[in-house]
């Protein structure tokens, strides 16, 4: 798997946001194997395809926030979850920091953030 372009999931309700990250992560080598705005969709796209990794918002658009959507994710299998947020709720933080989330990186982000967080969250003999 070394020589494989890694596929990332991006779960951001903004499409600014959203295309940001993917220029971000084309440009770091890896592949978007899909983007999505609501918890809900997220958890529809694993059902069908599993990514290496996912970068997730915690507010996102509809019923199932970030923190509920990584708990059921978790739930399928083991999957890195990465949250990209500008939340600073602390009712969200401390949330947060009851499920296996795999990283943080705060908004606004630069690209070094992402990498170093996919690094760390992937195992290691699949990153490049």
């Amino acid at each position: 798997m070394i020589n494989e372009i890694l596929e990332i999931l991006i779960v951001e309700d903004n499409i600014i946001i959203q295309q940001l990250i993917e220029f971000c992560l084309i440009s770091l080598g890896y592949a978007v194997c899909g983007k999505v705005a609501s918890g809900e969709a997220a958890i529809d796209f694993i059902k069908k395809k599993k990514p290496d990794a996912v970068l997730m918002d915690i507010t996102l658009d509809g019923h199932t926030d970030g923190i509920d959507t990584a708990i059921a994710m978790k739930k399928s299998g083991p999957i890195p979850i990465i949250f990209l947020t500008s939340s600073t709720r602390a009712e969200d933080l401390e949330r947060a920091k009851k499920i296996p989330a795999d990283g943080f990186i705060g908004k606004p982000f630069r690209e070094s953030d992402i990498h170093a967080a996919l690094k760390s969250a992937i195992p290691r003999n699949t990153i490049r």
